[in-house]
């Protein structure tokens, strides 16, 4: 099992992105979905997940910012996001994938 957490600033996105992975890709368990990417820092310390679904824009942090404030990148990075122009950015910190809003089933299951 890959145990993974959803960082987005739009409930109704990381409802939707949890409700996809929950039917589509068994092999991922969603630990957390969090919409505050400030809380998010303390959460992604704590829990250790394999796996993080990470949006870009939200307020008060934005993903890169989030990545920066902690201590190791110890997990594998999938930004999803509704902008395209930082794709280049993502995968510069090793994002393993980037999935452009709305999420396709068939994105996300490759």
């Amino acid at each position: 099992m890959i145990r993974a957490i959803i960082i987005d600033d739009e409930k109704h996105c990381s409802e939707s992105l949890a409700l996809l992975i929950e039917k589509y890709v068994p092999e991922i368990t969603i630990e957390a979905e969090l919409n505050d990417s400030v809380e998010a820092v303390d959460v992604l310390i704590n829990k250790k997940p394999d796996l993080v679904f990470l949006d870009i824009e939200m307020p008060r942090m934005n993903g890169f910012d989030l990545l920066k404030s902690l201590p190791a990148i110890d997990f594998e990075i999938i930004f999803t996001t509704a902008y395209d122009d930082f794709a280049i950015q993502a995968f510069k910190v090793s994002a393993i994938d980037y999935l452009l809003k709305p999420i396709e089933r068939d994105e996300l299951t490759q």
